[in-house]
Parts: structure tokens; C-alpha cells; sequence
């Protein structure tokens, strides 16, 4: 059984839409949409229940909300769906050349006790678990034991969906945070997988190439006015300023060595996860 790939795309973004069903075409994935819940169509007392579900360290705006809401969506028909596994897209991402080959059939993903299987990359350092989980078309899978931003790409299991939906029912902030960072909860109740090279990755993140569609993300502007609103958002001054920007390069310099001394040790597997190509 070919694993279904479910995308969020807003009813205003033709484009978008149309950009990743020609990304779908090219990967022999068929997808499948989902109307994307559009942060101009909550109603104030819709923001006003999702709001009391903030930590109130993040800035939280209606575009979050409903990106919040579009992915609880979807994982509602995964759960109620037939498939073992599903795939959750959103739709500004680029596919893996060999992408389409984990679409075939889920048999090189787990039976039971794994959550979620995380295929995009963030171009950012993670943390995984030094054993290999499995091996899958050429690729690793570790456990993820780190934040790892972004959710764009992403396997989740039937069982996986609903244990989200039951884990987020009480809490809303920015997604990711919500779904792979330590401090907010969740992720302690999950197992999640990290492919490694990554089989996607967001628009903005390509670079300056013929193959970026040059999309802007769609929560940069919410997510600033957001934090300006709840007093989040404060660019240092004076000498505070002063010393973030010469600690900078040794904050960089020390999280290096300490992640090479890591890999060493053979204590964990720690890098910035590639893509091949796409």
C-alpha cells in the first residue's frame, strides 16, 4: 500500500498549491490537499480559546493558530483514516530525488512504537542518537534527541496521530516548538526518527538558485508583530548588545567543539542533516 501524503495549502495560494503538486509529479507522489485553516477567518473567540492554551514565551498570532489548527486537521484524518502511516506536508517544500521511493509501501518503516519519522532538514545542527534505528533506500534513521525546527515534511504513524492530537489538545504555540522542543512537553511522549539525508526541504532554505520559487513564509510577519505584541520581541541595546555580538562567534566556536568531541566519544551523532539531490 502506497502512504498517503496529505498537504496544507491555503485556498489563496494557487501558486504555492500548483508548485507542489508539479513537486509531487516529478517525486511519482500523489498527493492529497487539505484546505489550510486561514489565520483571517478565526474569530475572536476562537483566538481568545487558543490563546489560554500559550506558554507565553512565544508570540502567538493567528497565523500560528492556524497553522496549529491545519496540522491537528490532518492528523484527525490520519487517525481516522485506514493507512499505517501517512505523510504531512506543507507547500513550499522540494522532494529528494529519490523521494518518491519511500511512497511506495510503508514496509521500511516501523510496525509499532515510533511516532514520528521526520524528513525535512532545517539546515540546522541537531543531536541523534549514535545507534543506527534502521536503514531505509540508502538513508539513516536515528532517534532525534534534539530540537530539530520545521514542519514541513513529516511521517506520522495512525497511533502517532492520535497520541498528538490527545497531546496538544491543552497547548498552542509556534508548531515546531509545540511538536520537537523539549521545554514545552510533548516531544517527552514521543519517539521520533530523524532521516538522514533529509528527503525535503522548505523554499526559503534552497538558496539563491534556479530551483527556488522564491516563496516567503507565511507566519514571518505574524510571528514579528506577535512577539512585538506580548513584549517577546526586544533587540538588545548598549552594552548588552555589545557583548552578544563578540560572544557570538565563541558561543559558535565552543558548540562546535563540544559537538566534535561528542561524535568522538561516539556518545551521539551530531550534525546539520543534507539533502541529496533534488
Amino acid at each position: 500500500m502506497t502512504i498517503p501524503c496529505y498537504y496544507i495549502n491555503l485556498d489563496r495560494s494557487p501558486e504555492r498549491d500548483a508548485s507542489f503538486r508539479a513537486e509531487c509529479a516529478r517525486a511519482g507522489i500523489e498527493p492529497t490537499r487539505v484546505a489550510a485553516v486561514d489565520g483571517r477567518t478565526i474569530d475572536a473567540a476562537e483566538q481568545a480559546r487558543l490563546s489560554a492554551l500559550k506558554s507565553g514565551r512565544l508570540g502567538l498570532g493567528p497565523g500560528e493558530m492556524a497553522c496549529y489548527l491545519s496540522h491537528r486537521k490532518v492528523w484527525a484524518m490520519i487517525r481516522d483514516g485506514d493507512a499505517d502511516w501517512a505523510f504531512v506536508a506543507e507547500d513550499d517544500i522540494h522532494f529528494s530525488a529519490d523521494a518518491g521511493l519511500f511512497f511506495e509501501n510503508d514496509s521500511w518503516l516501523p510496525a509499532s512504537g515510533v511516532d514520528i519519522v521526520k524528513a525535512e532538514t532545517a539546515r540546522q545542527r541537531i543531536r541523534m542518537a549514535p545507534a543506527l534505528y534502521a536503514t531505509a533506500h540508502g538513508h539513516d534513521l536515528r532517534i532525534l534527541q534534539s530540537y530539530h525546527g520545521g514542519t514541513a515534511g513529516y511521517f506520522v504513524s495512525r497511533t502517532g496521530a492520535a497520541r498528538l492530537l490527545e497531546l496538544t489538545e491543552g497547548v498552542c504555540d509556534a508548531l515546531d516548538h509545540v511538536m520537537f522542543h523539549e521545554w514545552i512537553g510533548v516531544v517527552g511522549h514521543l519517539s521520533i526518527l530523524q532521516l538522514d539525508p533529509a528527503l525535503c526541504i522548505q523554499d526559503y532554505l534552497v538558496g539563491k538558485t534556479a530551483k527556488r520559487s522564491g516563496f516567503k513564509s507565511t507566519l514571518d510577519k505574524d510571528r514579528a508583530a506577535s512577539s512585538t505584541e506580548a513584549g517577546l520581541k526586544k533587540r538588545p541595546t548598549g552594552l548588552a548588545l555589545i557583548r552578544r555580538e563578540v560572544g557570538r562567534p565563541f558561543r559558535r566556536l565552543g558548540a562546535s567543539l563540544r559537538a566534535m568531541v561528542d561524535n568522538a566519544r561516539g556518545v551521539a551523532v551530531i550534525k546539520r542533516i543534507p539533502i541529496r539531490e533534488f
